[in-house]
């Protein structure tokens, strides 16, 4: 990508071929330039959550978009994070690195209802992406902590009983790693958030009213 963004002639890439020339070309693709004149200095993040993929975001991009980020998990990532800059070999650290956390956000009065109602893409990610025995949303969930609930979220998923994986989700792992309740309750848990490492939070959420909760919680507005 930052060989495309520079245009700095045609572009070749060894490894993987680029253009493709491995089994089952046709032979016929030659390099190209992009059309686009863009800003050569776009910063590229990476999505990852695994040992492995993290110490690789650390050396190679500029941020990060962490998998299963919540306040307290810069302990584990700390370690992967300072191995990547390592393996850059420029000098790079986390002053050089952008850490975008992302969170959900459900503003309501019935604490409960809101957990709930984020339940279902929990059941879908933990219980049904992936395979069976590698599942990295899974794996994180038993990192931080809830293997039980982790493993029969899976199981009901997997054989499925969809409701009942939605069921089995436990409230303290959803309210770990979204902000839900009343405008209050929002407030005072973020600090967490403020002080976990994160340069810059993604707020999802589909109601209008989370972004200015956030932005009074961020002290923006």
């Amino acid at each position: 990508m930052r060989k495309i963004l520079k245009r700095e002639g045609l572009v070749t890439h060894e490894g993987r071929s680029l253009p493709y020339k491995g089994v089952g070309s046709a032979g016929l693709a030659k390099p190209l330039k992009s059309i686009l004149h863009m800003n050569p200095d776009i910063p590229i993040y990476l999505a990852t959550g695994g040992e492995a993929m993290v110490k690789l975001t650390a050396e190679i991009a500029d941020g990060w978009l962490p998998m299963g980020f919540v306040p307290g998990a810069m302990e584990e990532y700390r370690p992967w994070l300072e191995e990547g800059f390592r393996r850059a070999g420029n000098g790079k650290s986390l002053k050089d690195f952008t850490i975008q956390a992302s969170v959900h956000v459900e503003v309501d009065n019935d604490v409960k209802g809101a957990l709930t109602r984020l339940k279902p893409e929990v059941a879908l990610y933990v219980g049904g992406m992936g395979h069976r025995i590698k599942n990295f949303h899974n794996d994180i969930m038993v990192r931080r902590g809830f293997g039980d609930a982790a493993k029969r979220i899976q199981e009901l998923y997997l054989a499925g009983h969809k409701d009942e994986a939605i069921a089995a989700v436990p409230d303290e792992w959803v309210d770990l790693k979204s902000l839900v309740g009343p405008p209050a309750r929002i407030r005072k848990r973020y600090r967490a958030w403020e002080d976990s490492g994160a340069d810059s939070l993604s707020v999802r959420s589909r109601q209008p009213e989370a972004i200015e909760v956030m932005a009074k919680a961020a002290r923006l507005n």
